[in-house]
């Protein structure tokens, strides 16, 4: 780290090998079978480097999710600001394109449930008031079915674009998610 307590260009790289390491190494197993030495050999780093940056295997996986949903929340209090669900959806499905590999390890075989716990938690804090405009009259205890509903179908619609081999723009597969949210939901509100 420099004077002003950044890490230099050395360090970004090292933690940047061991991120990639992990994710691939996650790709085929739970983190719970994941040994430092597995990672530190996969990706030809010291073990000695890899715990002056972390205490071990979760520790590593608590700061990459520290970091994601640290960028998640900035990204979704800019797309409030717009107070449109589709250029919201369409800022999300952007975030979550740009952090493609990490998702969909998270959202995968091998990631898990408090991450997606922790994704819909910050959708329904921060955009529940958008839904709640496209169904006004709705009663409290529909409208947190009708939430539900969508929080859910967007972590699913997530996990599909994640897996596809063809990669759809994230302005698509908003303005997919739009599409289905609207056409479906309405007539159940109503």
């Amino acid at each position: 780290m420099n004077k002003a307590g950044e890490e230099n260009r050395s360090v970004r790289n090292t933690k940047k090998k061991l991120r990639d390491g992990l994710l691939r190494l996650m790709e085929d197993k739970p983190i719970n079978e994941i040994s430092v030495k597995e990672l530190t050999e996969l990706v030809d780093v010291n073990r000695g480097t890899f715990y002056f940056h972390y205490t071990d295997i979760y520790d590593m996986l608590r700061k990459m999710e520290g970091e994601f949903f640290e960028s998640f929340r900035h990204t979704m209090a800019r797309a409030v600001e717009r107070e449109s669900a589709f250029p919201y959806l369409s800022a999300i499905f952007s975030f979550l394109g740009e952090n493609r590999a990490f998702c969909k390890i998270m959202l995968g075989p091998h990631g898990d449930m408090q991450f997606i716990e922790k994704i819909k938690a910050q959708v329904d804090e921060r955009c529940s008031h958008i839904w709640r405009e496209a169904a006004p009259d709705c009663d409290p205890a529909r409208f947190e079915m009708y939430n539900a509903f969508i929080i859910n179908g967007c972590i699913g619609i997530i996990q599909k674009w994640l897996d596809e081999p063809e990669r759809r723009s994230p302005e698509e597969i908003s303005q997919i998610a739009a599409t289905i949210i609207l056409a479906s939901v309405r007539p159940a509100i109503s």
